[in-house]
């Protein structure tokens, strides 16, 4: 689009844009756009059976790890940063277990902040033993629409306690129990889950089953395996698998668009590109940073 208005007015409608990246960019898009799977933005509306049992796992991750990414957003040929999202890992006890304590911070940049912050918040707490989710925690704040809650999961009765659920800072419930199955997922351990897959023992369109809790139900997820590309980024060339779930159908996409994300071909299976279509524009995530890898980044091949 080439704008033909005065220097004033080209302000306006750039803020304008902004303002919609940052509307339509909201932590749904802005934070699980960049997770490995997306798990709040591709749910599956169509209930099908899912494997009791977990897909069996190499560890892609340790202590310390720390990534962080940065989000664009497009609107009629103008692409603009829109926010950052930063993931950890550090070592904490629940119910005298060792756990993977993983964080993820999703945060608009500073400069849109003074007319729509977001700032959430994603903590989920991995049995180190078995991978298993032990307790979630959920804390938004998206241009004053605020949710918080705390999941805590019995996987040997196949039961999640929800222990409290505010919208709004208005209690919606509180000590709820669920039925899930031995292996579902919280909207960020569904991240590391996938990342632990080897995708080598896969075959081109192969589907990766996830069930996942989300606002006090369950829904089955599932990836598609598209094979492996090269992919050039700011950190250099890599070669990397591809993957791509379906969106579901909302303010924010259209049922029937499709996320594609590429993440490392090695063992560390790293998100590293991730592009989604929205209802208004289109959104990129870039890894910008990453520190205290457990694997080597052997899927790096040029600077």
């Amino acid at each position: 689009m080439t704008i033909t208005n005065s220097k004033y007015n080209n302000l306006i409608i750039l803020k304008d844009y902004s303002i919609k990246a940052i509307t339509y960019c909201n932590i749904k898009a802005l934070v699980f756009v960049i997770l490995f799977t997306g798990i709040s933005l591709f749910v599956s509306l169509q209930a099908q059976p899912l494997p009791d049992e977990c897909i069996e796992q190499k560890i892609s991750f340790d202590i310390g790890e720390a990534l962080q990414y940065k989000v664009y957003y497009n609107w009629k040929a103008v692409w603009m940063g829109a926010g950052k999202v930063d993931f950890s890992i550090t070592e904490k006890t629940v119910n005298n277990r060792k756990v993977f304590h993983t964080k993820a911070i999703g945060r608009t940049l500073k400069r849109y902040q003074w007319f729509y912050k977001v700032y959430d918040v994603y903590e989920s707490y991995l049995d180190q033993e078995n991978l298993k989710p032990l307790r979630f925690d959920r804390d938004v704040n998206e241009g004053g629409y605020t949710k918080k809650l705390r999941y805590n999961f019995d996987h040997d009765n196949q039961k999640t306690h929800i222990d409290y659920f505010y919208r709004r800072g208005e209690l919606k419930y509180e000590d709820k129990e669920i039925d899930i199955n031995s292996c579902t997922q919280d909207m960020l351990s569904a991240v590391y889950y996938t990342r632990n897959i080897d995708y080598n023992l896969l075959e081109m369109n192969d589907t990766i089953p996830v069930d996942v809790i989300m606002d006090g139900a369950t829904y089955p997820v599932y990836i598609i395996y598209l094979g492996k590309e090269n992919i050039e980024t700011d950190l250099g060339t890599f070669r990397c698998l591809k993957l791509q779930p379906a969106l579901m159908d909302g303010y924010v996409f259209n049922e029937g668009d499709f996320m594609t994300i590429w993440a490392t071909d090695d063992d560390n299976r790293l998100p590293l590109l991730i592009e989604s279509p929205l209802k208004v524009g289109y959104v990129k995530a870039y890894l910008q940073k990453f520190d205290n890898l457990k694997y080597e980044l052997s899927s790096k091949i040029s600077k």
